[in-house]
């Protein structure tokens, strides 16, 4: 950021330069006829204006047009093609050179600004007031030394309004926040700010999912669920095989919060030897809860494993009716043997849940189907499931 007193002489520089360039058109065009000369000192004006203000430099280029055009109507009447050309070319170079200086040179003042030792004393006095002013003017580099050296509080606030800023600028800072701060809520800021920042923060929150610290592989897999990229599905899936109990439950959060695109990924990991994977894809899954991930849960409900079963049943109830005409189907046309145990896992209740939606006729057959297996533990689900038939 620009010091006061330096933005006051810029801005000083370019109202004296407009000043000129108005006295030039009276002086010049209206009073001598002279149309076209002076006006290449125009577009120094112009350049100087996109230097120092971005982009402003365009209403600059726009009001030497209107100044350039009233001038010619004034002295003639008319305005004639040349004199409309050299306006239209004002506005251009304004739009040009407002864009290559916004695009290019605010790189190199961010570099700046971080290594300016004034801005390090300012960063640790700067109040909560300070950084709202400071993201409202969209002011990064400011913002960028105080997170680089401001207090806990100072950078938290900071951290806060990079990520309303969605400025991609931040990414580098913020991605050194969040691996190596000794902070955990400073941390997990900088990756809700990454994740507010979107798309182009992918790439290096992706580069950090094999780090050695299971904090912040958790926070990483979490931001890249919010985003949403499906770029991040194989790298996420990867995740579900972490030692960390942790990071495994975020990572499927996180493919959960990604939806559709990571479908056909975490339905091939189904077939993982390892419960602890199969019963983090099926949360997954049941997290993304549309009718393509049915099937694999259904498919589920019947895993030897007890957890992986209950989080299959589990999610099934959270999708809700949708699952119901299958659901129902896979119970009937199950084997005695996988009915029974199903039903003895402890299940009941989740499958009474899943159930509760369902018509007259699916309770009557499911009924009828476990009457067949003429188990006395099963009365209590029977009775129950007739009660609602009735209802």
């Amino acid at each position: 950021m620009d010091q006061p007193g330096d933005r006051n002489v810029q801005i000083i520089i370019v109202v004296m330069g407009l000043l000129l360039a108005t006295a030039a058109e009276l002086i010049f065009h209206v009073g001598y006829g002279v149309v076209s000369a002076y006006t290449h000192l125009y577009y120094i004006i112009i350049v100087i204006s996109a230097f120092y203000l971005r982009y402003y430099g365009v209403a600059v280029g726009g009001y030497l047009a209107v100044v350039h055009l009233s001038a010619d109507f004034i002295l003639t009447g008319t305005i004639s093609a040349d004199v409309a050309f050299r306006a239209a070319s004002f506005i251009i170079v304004g739009l040009l050179s407002s864009h290559l200086f916004s695009t290019y040179i605010r790189e190199e003042r961010v570099k700046e600004a971080l290594e300016d030792s004034m801005y390090r004393v300012r960063a640790m006095m700067v109040s909560e007031d300070d950084i709202v002013k400071m993201r409202k003017g969209g002011d990064l580099p400011a913002l960028l030394n105080v997170l680089a050296h401001g207090e806990l509080d100072q950078r938290y606030s900071a951290i806060d309004a990079l990520g309303l800023l969605r400025d991609p600028r931040a990414i580098e800072l913020l991605v050194e926040t969040l691996q190596s701060d000794a902070y955990s809520g400073l941390r997990w800021k900088a990756a809700e700010a990454l994740a507010r920042i979107g798309t182009p923060a992918v790439g290096p929150l992706l580069t950090l999912l094999d780090d050695p610290d299971e904090d912040l592989r958790w926070k990483v897999a979490i931001a890249l669920g919010e985003i949403g990229d499906p770029r991040a599905v194989a790298p996420l899936i990867t995740l579900l095989d972490d030692p960390d109990a942790y990071v495994r439950s975020r990572a499927a959060l996180a493919l959960g919060s990604i939806g559709d695109p990571a479908i056909t990924a975490l339905t091939e990991s189904l077939s993982s030897p390892d419960p602890a994977i199969r019963a983090a894809v099926i949360s997954a899954l049941g997290g993304i809860g549309s009718d393509q991930v049915i099937p694999p849960l259904i498919d589920a409900l019947f895993d030897p494993v007890d957890m992986v079963s209950l989080e299959a049943a589990m999610s099934l109830a959270k999708i809700g009716s949708p699952a119901i005409p299958l659901f129902m189907e896979a119970l009937v046309s199950a084997s005695p043997e996988d009915r029974r145990a199903l039903l003895h896992r402890g299940l009941g209740d989740v499958i009474t849940g899943i159930c509760a939606d369902a018509d007259s006729n699916q309770r009557k057959q499911l009924a009828s189907s476990l009457e067949e297996l003429a188990d006395p533990t099963l009365l209590p689900f029977i009775e129950e499931l007739m009660a609602e038939k009735s209802e």
